[in-house]
């Protein structure tokens, strides 16, 4: 990647997209990185750093974040829908930042698109001017085939073929011929298509297969995310010339229209979003058709502290800033690994529609193991993400959706580490949340010594639940119990004991057993199920 001034960069993007708010417009950029609010670290120097997730209102957070910017010779951009405020100005003027105002409408994985690719088709010092034109994409592989010899096709993220040349006289063969008919890579053709050693590089690679003519190809890229590919075909390989340079240049314009092309497409993509919303809370009503069979991702943080990956015990999470964070990341992976992601976020969860089998794609389960790795590594975020089986139709989203909460209750109640899960391998315990949820509603299906068990507990600072719930999750093995709950076995064993003199609940009993791992795990600590408490 290439350096540009910031004041380039924002004459290239629209006013309505980001403004300078304070500081040099000749400010030299050379790159740009997302930015973890709350977990600064180390980045590289002079890069546009996007701030995830700053809370404006907080001095201390954002002096932390000025600074970090000033220290590497960078920018800082941030959201804020009316200008950047007075004292957030002052404190930039101070450290002697600058920084520029971010149009809250806009994802940053938008902007971090548009950043690289503008920073990876800025001419390199002493590069020629010169080369294929700009246009349409048609345009473009014209030009490309005229100057390589070969004939051009340029694809997108889902094999898509957007554009391709029509020279007379160029070769062809039965891949280009049905490809080019279909708009689609043919399926003959995909594994070659998709080998890492073409998506894996940012040079020009000469593929061969039997029986075909000869290509070179290259990934068109902005920065690290793949928008696409670029590919010449030749009659033989004594016809290829040294085209590398050629194809390399015209893979960085193609980026430049390619986030033209997705630019179009947000505006589908938000409505989308919106019948996404509507489908998961009122079925039958989505005013559009989903990309459907399609799989629902459900993705929250974890309650507890202690799985953060810095782990800071003294951060107060934030889940919905969280996953705030993680949406623009999310975007870019879903998209640069072949999926189109519609996404709702409904208070500290986030659902994310993908469509099951989209071609030249990764699985789902791949992608959201790949996500997770991503987002702990770079955001420092301790997320569950729970994925359904295919959904065949809108109405069954909502089911879908009823699983995944369960799934992801049971989760958190358990202290389950941040994962990628699959909802059929918690089928059990999804019916065992149905079945706490039935004990709530219902007093008719409690016994009544789980209110009067955690209301004790609640007046005497006292946890015969946690304790009780345990052993009877454990079969009644104390030592599994005390490991648990991180206590000696020997307390474990005089609580239980202590419990069956105070409540007289009969633990030797199956059905009282049963009965009361129900009751006990229905129960939410120090809120007690109806009027079963004594006062």
């Amino acid at each position: 990647m290439t350096m540009a001034t910031l004041g380039t960069l924002l004459d290239a993007l629209r006013p309505d997209v980001v403004q300078l708010a304070t500081g040099d417009a000749q400010l030299a950029v050379a790159g740009v990185e997302l930015l973890d609010a709350g977990a600064l670290e180390p980045v590289a120097p002079q890069c546009l750093l996007l701030a995830l997730g700053l809370n404006l209102s907080s001095p201390r957070a954002v002096r932390q974040a000025l600074r970090l910017a000033s220290e590497t010779g960078g920018a800082l951009a941030v959201k804020c829908a009316s200008g950047l405020p007075a004292d957030v100005a002052e404190q930039a003027r101070t450290a002697g930042t600058t920084v520029v105002a971010v149009n809250p409408d806009i994802p940053w994985s938008r902007l971090y698109g548009l950043v690289s690719t503008l920073l990876a088709t800025q001419p390199a010092t002493g590069e020629p001017a010169s080369g294929p034109a700009g246009g349409d994409l048609f345009s473009l592989a014209n030009s490309v085939a005229a100057i390589c010899g070969g004939a051009v096709a340029i694809m997108d993220t889902n094999q898509t073929i957007v554009a391709y040349s029509n020279l007379p006289g160029q070769p062809i063969d039965e891949t280009r011929r049905v490809g080019i008919l279909s708009r689609q890579v043919p399926d003959h053709a995909l594994p070659h298509h998709l080998t890492d050693e073409l998506w894996r590089s940012d040079s020009v690679k000469l593929i061969r297969r039997d029986g075909y003519d000869p290509r070179l190809a290259v990934v068109i890229r902005a920065g690290d995310t793949a928008l696409g590919s670029l590919w010449a075909t030749f009659p033989d390989e004594d016809a290829i010339t040294d085209s590398e340079a050629v194809l390399a240049t015209a893979a960085k314009l193609a980026a430049l229209h390619l986030l033209t092309i997705r630019r179009h497409l947000d505006a589908d993509q938000e409505s989308r979003n919106a019948a996404l919303q509507t489908a998961l809370r009122h079925p039958g009503h989505a005013d559009r058709a989903l990309p459907l069979p399609a799989s629902l991702l459900c993705l929250a943080e974890t309650a507890n502290p202690d799985h953060r990956p810095d782990h800071r015990t003294d951060h107060r999470p934030d889940h919905r800033a969280g996953l705030l964070r993680a949406l623009g990341l999310l975007e870019l992976d879903a998209r640069s690994l072949g999926h189109e992601p519609t996404v709702s976020l409904v208070k500290d969860r986030m659902y994310v529609l993908l469509e099951a089998a989209p071609r030249g794609s990764v699985t789902v389960a791949t992608l959201a193991t790949h996500f997770h790795q991503r987002a702990t590594r770079l955001l420092h975020t301790n997320l569950l993400i729970v994925r359904s089986e295919p959904v065949e139709d809108p109405d069954g989203l909502r089911q879908a959706r009823d699983d995944l909460d369960r799934a992801i209750s049971h989760l958190r109640d358990t202290g389950a580490r941040p994962g990628s899960y699959a909802a059929r391998d918690l089928h059990a315990e999804i019916v065992q949340q149905r079945l706490f949820d039935a004990v709530r509603g219902d007093p008719m299906l409690r016994t009544g010594f789980g209110g009067v068990i955690d209301a004790y507990d609640v007046r005497h600072g006292t946890a015969y639940r946690a304790t009780l719930l345990s052993y009877l999750r454990n079969f009644g093995d104390v030592r599994a119990a005390g490991a648990e709950l991180t206590l000696h076995e020997n307390t474990v064993r005089k609580r239980i004991r202590r419990a069956q003199e105070l409540f007289g609940v009969a633990l030797d009993n199956p059905t009282h057993r049963l009965l009361l791992e129900l009751e006990l795990g229905a129960v939410t600590p120090g809120a007690t199920c109806g009027d079963d408490a004594p006062v």
